[in-house]
């Protein structure tokens, strides 16, 4: 596997430690699905992982648990969880003009984890990343990751821990 799918683990594994509460996963995958579901399991916080391919959901199906839901969605327009309360939200889900969508939708978690924003002409991730109060952009080679919150000064937060 290529370590790009993997340029959010610092990320996502800083931001479990920020926040708390339920986690809430836009796009299965083997860098933040199998990490995600170690974490939620040890620190007892429930995770829900939606995905829209399903054959790409198969492969992680086994990971289920009372704690850890996953389903397969058709795509990620007008769902339920964008009204319920998360903790954490990590979008990195395959329907690409959806995307910034979903991060809309979910404006009042109090920190959400977008991978890609250095493709910002796939995803629809602008203008709405720079409307919220704070906003960290992990700058490296390869996939990029931003997190951003009203409500948490981010910029400070993966200072300390990720120059």
């Amino acid at each position: 596997m290529n370590g790009e799918y993997f340029s959010h683990a610092p990320i996502l594994s800083a931001a479990m430690t920020f926040t708390s509460g339920p986690v809430l996963e836009l796009g299965a995958g083997f860098g933040s699905t199998l990490m995600l579901h170690g974490l939620c399991g040890s620190t007892k916080r429930s995770l829900t992982t939606i995905e829209s391919d399903k054959q790409w959901i198969l492969k992680f199906i086994n990971f289920g648990r009372e704690w850890h839901k996953f389903r397969q969605v058709k795509d990620f327009i007008d769902l339920p969880e964008y009204s319920q309360e998360w903790g954490l939200v990590f979008v990195d889900h395959g329907i690409a003009e959806q995307r910034g969508y979903s991060v809309r939708m979910l404006k009042d978690t109090p920190m959400i984890v977008v991978h890609d924003t250095c493709h910002y002409f796939l995803y629809d991730y602008e203008p709405i990343l720079s409307e919220f109060k704070y906003r960290w952009d992990y700058k490296i080679n390869g996939p990029q990751t931003t997190v951003v919150s009203n409500t948490i000064d981010v910029r400070k937060k993966f200072a300390e821990v990720c120059l």
